[in-house]
Order: structure tokens, then C-alpha cells, then sequence
């Protein structure tokens, strides 16, 4: 056990915790968070957030000590990128550059770290990937978990988190170009991989909270309340003519991204889609995806075939796999 690593991925609606140990996944706790705590992507009180965290943690039976944070696309830049060869010394000088048309502070503001993919033209360029987050972030973060009883050991853009899974679980399956589609409650999140590593992103302003306050106006229910019947499809809510039209939005919406990328990777389009998420787990809207979309459309099992049971989430566990 000491040499497992705690995932954490603090999302909209819930907050999931994966315990990997290097070899399969050893505890996985996936918690409703109390309504208000967490809005528009932002942890709306860290005291509040802190508490329930530690309340979690042992309730669940989990360790204390180093965790992997995975941050999410509105908290943090994330660029794949070509420079010419440079030692590391002239890298970390020249990273926040490469930023300078997204950051909106002064570049000392915000920690920046790279992974060298690949060289390119014999040697003479280097293919990055790079990120750059706000110190007030990382410190706020740290502040919170410390409190709860945990040390950011490191924290992982969710493009990084995506590759690692690839890379690590998905074998032949990372070959070529695949669509991971994070179906979350405030919005859809379409990230496109070739070869296990991370293309592009696309993200949709809606997500299953469109669906709960569809179901709210229909039982005159609080979209909170809706969202349970959501999850357990009472009375049949997520059948809703309401729902379907959302349904619909989203796969015609996925199917544009998806004819983008093949249009400008010709040579390579997707082969498959992977989705997961509370999304993942509304039967109608996988159906409508698979009647939309010409290429396979697959759950978790696709991406990790031996991992033997579902991670709360593929965020939190590509967040544990992240070596420091």
C-alpha cells in the first residue's frame, strides 16, 4: 500500500478518488458532492471542500499523504507544440512564450512544465507537450488538500491524464486516431488522440445538467433532486421528448468535431470512440451516439480491456499514473 498513488479528480457534481498501486486499481470511490460546493468548474468554498474530503477519505478508508490532482481545461493551458532543439536550461525559459496569447497575468504568475514527445526534421526540432498553470491555483489547491489530510504530490492537466491512459492500458487500440468523449454533467469534453497522444480538444458549454433541467420542469422537481432521477431513469425520464432533442444536439455536435479532425488528418481519421462520464452511463444517448456516428462507439472497457472493473474516473486514474 505504500507505494500506491491516490488519484484525485474533483468534477462538477462529484468528487472520484482512484487508489492505484502499479499494477491494477485498489480502491475506487466515486461521492456525490452537497449541492452549491462546486460551480461552474470552481471549488466555491475550500474550507467546506477540505472537510469533505478528509470525511471521505476516511469514511473510504484511504490513506493520507501524496495525491495526484488532475486539473481540468478551465484551470489550466495545455499545448502540443514544435521548437527547435534547445537544451532544457533555454526550455524553461522560453516556455512561457509559447503561452503569451493565453495567459492573461505576467508570466511569472504561472508555473510551466513540459514532456518531450518525439524529435522531428533528423534532430533539429523538438515535439512538446507543455502546460502552464496559475501559482494561485497550484497554492489554493495544495492549501485545500493539506487541510484535508493530503500533500499534492503533483498535478496533471486532464490531456496529460488521457495520454497516460492510452500509452499504459490501451495497447493496438492507441494505434491510429480515437475519440475519448467525457459525456460530464456541465459540459461534454471531446479530446482526439492519434498513437496515444493528444491531438486536440473541443468542449461543449452543456452537458447532463442540460438533461436534469428538463426532467426538473417536468416533475417541478429542483434540477438537483432531477438529477438523481436521472441517474436511476425514474418513470423513465431520461425517455423525455426534451432529453432526445438534447441527446441529438450532442451526437450532431460530436459528429462535427469528429469530421473536422478527419478533414485535416485525412490520412488517419477516427477509428473509434471511447465515452464515459454520467453521460456514459444514459442508454439513449450512447444509442443516438451510435446511430449518429459512423465509427464505433465504445465504453471504458475499449480503452482499459484488462483492468477488470471501471475507475470512478479515467481522469483520476490517468492522474495516479502520472510519474514525478
Amino acid at each position: 500500500m505504500a507505494q500506491a498513488q491516490l488519484g484525485v479528480d474533483i468534477g462538477n457534481r462529484a468528487v472520484h478518488m482512484v487508489l492505484w498501486d502499479g499494477k491494477q486499481i485498489r480502491k475506487s470511490v466515486n461521492e456525490p458532492l452537497p449541492e452549491g460546493l462546486v460551480r461552474e468548474g470552481r471549488v466555491v468554498s475550500a474550507a467546506a471542500m477540505s472537510e469533505f474530503l478528509k470525511t471521505l477519505r476516511k469514511s473510504s478508508h484511504l490513506p493520507g499523504g501524496h495525491v495526484s490532482l488532475a486539473l481540468h481545461t478551465n484551470e489550466c493551458f495545455c499545448r502540443r507544440f514544435d521548437v527547435p532543439a534547445m537544451t532544457h536550461s533555454q526550455l524553461k525559459v522560453n516556455l512561457s512564450y509559447e503561452f503569451r496569447d493565453f495567459i492573461t497575468q505576467e508570466k511569472d504568475k504561472y508555473y510551466y512544465d513540459y514532456a518531450v514527445l518525439g524529435q522531428m526534421e533528423e534532430g533539429t526540432k523538438l515535439d512538446l507537450m507543455a502546460a502552464a498553470v496559475a501559482k494561485e491555483t497550484v497554492r489554493a489547491y495544495d492549501d485545500m488538500l493539506r487541510r484535508a489530510g493530503l500533500h499534492l504530490r503533483v498535478a496533471v492537466p486532464e490531456e496529460i491524464a488521457y495520454t497516460n491512459l492510452f500509452r499504459r492500458f490501451a495497447g493496438e487500440a492507441a494505434q491510429g486516431s480515437a475519440c475519448l468523449l467525457d459525456l460530464g454533467h456541465a459540459a461534454v469534453s471531446i479530446h482526439m488522440l492519434q498513437d496515444g497522444l493528444h491531438q486536440s480538444d473541443r468542449t461543449l458549454d452543456f452537458g447532463c445538467a442540460a438533461l436534469d433541467q428538463v426532467i426538473a420542469d417536468q416533475f417541478n422537481v429542483a434540477p438537483y433532486v432531477a438529477c438523481t432521477y436521472r441517474e436511476s431513469n425514474f418513470e423513465n425520464c431520461q425517455d423525455l421528448p426534451g432529453c432526445r432533442e438534447i441527446y441529438n444536439h450532442i451526437a450532431l455536435e460530436v459528429l462535427k468535431a469528429v469530421n473536422y479532425y478527419n478533414y485535416s488528418n485525412a490520412e488517419r481519421p477516427v477509428e473509434w470512440i471511447c465515452c464515459w462520464g454520467g453521460g456514459g452511463e444514459i442508454a439513449p444517448l450512447v444509442e443516438t451516439l451510435r446511430e449518429t456516428l459512423s465509427v464505433p462507439v465504445e465504453g471504458w472497457s475499449k480503452l482499459l480491456p484488462d483492468l477488470g472493473q471501471a475507475p470512478a474516473s479515467l481522469l483520476a486514474l490517468g492522474a495516479a499514473l502520472q510519474k514525478r
